[in-house]
């Protein structure tokens, strides 16, 4: 199995080291640092740490292509960077020593035309091979129809590959209806997209761990219910809940002291991807029989250790290896919770 990683909506993260951010004031930087950004950057810088190889496929503004892959490069990323016009969008990550405060300004990017998208289609559709899976990752430029993202589903099962989609709630929401077969959205994610409306706050909320749960438990049925083949509904501190139509696994959180938390999300998706990958190596005979009967909850629980460590780093996607296997140890020795689709122990 092929891991090949989807980033729609690329952005320069400008991460900015501050006393403190006061709104209305004048204030000096302590560093910047300019690195490639986006979701499917982050997942790719991870899935390098863990040894499992991936290519990035990227439609790159014309107007900064040469910058934007050179930071990419310099890292060492395997990518196939599909020329579209315009600008590469910016984000601004901002880190405050005194309140240790991360705030993030996420620029919404260049909007994208039919026929970019096409191009970038058929990007994809050239790399693909029967049994990879394409994870796509992140937001999507300005005004992109919903019908683009079926036609990349429609492009990824016409390959006899498998999708996992991690992306804004009213294109997953529109995207369910045509099986993709995994999603990954955080809990306000999920329940923006199956009340088919945006979020453009998100884990902003003071839910009680108990009240998470089961509104992660409910989001993860509800999104197979409306067509997604299997289904994780991350819930940050609080733990991470799977669903597949017939089961749903609920699994904790494992504690740590965060340094930052931008990039956890994607983490659990490298973490995940990068577990799947070592399950179809284990049994190359089965190829597409492993998929239908890979362990989840061993997946589940490496993307939890991946983002774990994750929010130990300040980059985005920043790992530890050796810590994700510490980590993961840990969890796999602890009990899963599992109960009947739509129920709840």
């Amino acid at each position: 199995m092929g891991t090949l990683i989807l980033n729609p909506n690329p952005v320069f993260d400008r991460t900015i080291g501050l006393v403190e951010l006061i709104p209305g004031a004048v204030m000096r930087t302590l560093d910047v640092e300019l690195t490639a950004g986006g979701k499917g950057i982050n997942v790719a810088r991870a899935l390098r740490t863990l040894n499992t190889p991936a290519s990035l496929v990227i439609p790159v503004g014309t107007d900064d292509r040469q910058r934007y892959c050179d930071l990419l490069t310099a890292e060492g990323a395997t990518f196939t960077a599909v020329p579209v016009p315009g600008p590469v969008r910016t984000a601004s990550i901002y880190l405050e020593q005194r309140v240790e405060r991360v705030t993030v300004v996420n620029d919404a990017g260049h909007p994208m035309d039919q026929a970019a998208w096409a191009t970038v289609l058929d990007a994809v559709a050239e790399l693909l091979q029967p049994d990879d899976l394409l994870l796509c990752m992140g937001s999507f430029p300005p005004e992109f129809p919903a019908e683009g993202l079926v036609a990349l589903i429609e492009t990824v099962h016409r390959a006899q590959a498998r999708i996992l989609i991690d992306t804004v709630p009213n294109l997953l929401g529109a995207a369910l209806a045509h099986h993709p077969d995994l999603v990954t959205p955080n809990l306000d994610e999920a329940l923006a997209a199956l009340d088919a409306r945006d979020a453009h706050l998100i884990d902003a909320h003071d839910r009680t761990d108990d009240e998470v749960r089961e509104q992660a438990e409910q989001a993860a049925v509800a999104l197979c219910a409306r067509g997604a083949r299997r289904a994780f509904v991350t819930a940050g501190a609080t733990g991470v809940c799977f669903a597949d139509g017939e089961q749903v696994l609920w699994f904790d959180s494992f504690p740590v002291t965060p340094v930052s938390t931008v990039g956890a999300g994607d983490s659990f998706v490298a973490g995940i991807a990068s577990a799947l990958h070592t399950q179809a190596l284990q049994d190359q005979a089965k190829h597409g029989a492993a998929w239908d009967n890979c362990d989840w909850a061993t997946a589940t629980l490496t993307g939890i250790a991946t983002a774990a460590t994750s929010c130990e780093q300040v980059r985005a996607g920043g790992i530890d290896p050796q810590r994700v296997r510490t980590i993961l140890a840990e969890l796999l020795a602890r009990p899963v919770t599992i109960t009947s689709a739509g129920a709840r122990s």
